[in-house]
């Protein structure tokens, strides 16, 4: 429908100049004098140009973006370099080029800088690049450029979608987190401790089969001499601790900031070699059983990334799916913490030695006397509750310890 409104005006517009090529010629004829036909012979090349560009094939134009970047931290800088290419070189005199984003609040942030006015002239290559500050956090696409190109007096006008799709993968900004373990575990019994250590790497007990996931220097190298099949080396179990994060996902005024500590927490999980496993709930639930190695954090950062609570609800069914055996700790990062959204999570993981709470708050901002009895009623449940402003979430972990 859109391309027959556009088609129609287009069309509109060359019969006007044609009409008006008509009338002048008319209007020459029966005058009969100089100035008459000068009118007509000044204004023959104008329509036969805009004649000329109406029949000009803009879909022959090639165009090329460079993302120097395409996955970044909120609150990064996006550079965008463009080129477009022609083969034909036909005057083009006004060309206004722009990306189109698929979110029109991107758009609005790229402004006037994603938009060029060019003289193209007899170029056959154009070139011009951006930078678009302060990129929010998510999923954003690029669907293409739009050309539109005008003659001398705006009498025909061309507009055209050159398709070029690219996506933009923005995710939650990460913080040095300074971790202290919460709770180290034997295998056999429970034991505080303030070492996280999951693999005692000094002694090896025995060899396996090699599974996805395990290091490279675990393998086992003089007996896949030997037998040609990868062996993984078998350490004994020493401490380790489990942790399991669940994040309030839903509509919040303080979502990204609960993201981003979440993002945090999982990082320094991961680099501290935590058993870490990942929970976010709004109108649906998406678990992630393991969060180690360095492909599976990716998968939940890029999961962080897309994020988009469609509402403020939570599911009929809370259904955690993961227990926690061996026990661990649970932390649970909400700016809302209601019991209803904490009552399924507890009851799920009976097994857990410890549920903590962060409570994500705005500093500059008294809290409400709703949000201090919700809190006072989940310590009254043995929760430990601790309020973090964005500037503390360093040492959210300290707090915890001491």
């Amino acid at each position: 429908m859109k391309q027959r409104l556009q088609f129609l005006t287009a069309s509109s517009r060359f019969l006007f100049v044609l009409l008006l090529l008509a009338v002048t010629f008319v209007f020459a004829m029966f005058q009969g004098g100089k100035v008459s036909w000068s009118i007509f012979y000044i204004l023959l090349p104008f329509v036969l140009y805009s004649c000329l560009l109406f029949f000009y094939p803009l879909g022959t134009m090639t165009v090329q973006r460079q993302i120097v970047s395409k996955t970044l931290e909120r609150g990064g800088k996006l550079d965008i370099k463009m080129q477009i290419e022609r083969n034909f070189p036909f005057p083009l005199l006004y060309t206004i080029v722009s990306d189109k984003w698929e979110d029109p609040s991107i758009a609005k942030l790229a402004g006037e800088k994603g938009k060029r006015l060019f003289l193209f002239g007899f170029r056959k290559k154009i070139e011009w690049a951006y930078v678009i500050e302060d990129m929010p956090r998510g999923e954003h696409v690029l669907q293409g450029v739009d050309i539109e190109v005008s003659d001398f007096f705006g009498w025909i006008r061309k507009s055209k979608l050159l398709e070029n799709t690219e996506t933009v993968l923005v995710f939650p900004k990460t913080r040095d987190i300074h971790y202290v373990p919460i709770q180290a575990q034997y295998d056999r019994g429970s034991l505080a401790s303030p070492f996280s250590l999951v693999k005692d790497t000094t002694m090896a007990t025995g060899v396996r089969e090699y599974q996805s996931g395990d290091r490279v220097t675990w393998i086992h190298w003089k007996s896949f001499a030997r037998t040609q099949t990868l062996m993984t080396k078998e350490f004994e179990d020493r401490q380790s601790e489990e942790l399991m994060i669940v994040l309030d996902a839903r509509k919040s005024n303080l979502l990204e900031e609960e993201i981003e500590l979440a993002a945090s927490v999982l990082k320094e999980a991961s680099t501290k070699q935590v058993n870490a496993s990942f929970l976010s709930v709004s109108d649906k639930i998406h678990q992630f059983p393991f969060v180690q190695s360095a492909e599976q954090l990716r998968s939940v950062l890029v999961h962080l990334a897309k994020l988009k609570p469609k509402m403020d609800i939570l599911p009929e069914t809370m259904d955690m799916g993961i227990s926690m055996p061996n026990g661990g700790s649970v932390i649970v990062i909400t700016s809302d913490p209601d019991w209803t959204f904490l009552q399924p999570i507890v009851t799920s993981l009976q097994h857990a030695h410890a549920v903590i709470c962060f409570a994500v708050v705005d500093r500059q901002q008294p809290m409400t006397e709703m949000q201090t009895e919700r809190i006072q009623f989940l310590r009254t449940k043995g929760i430990t509750v601790h309020t973090l402003g964005k500037a503390e979430f360093a040492d959210a972990f300290r707090e915890v310890a001491s």
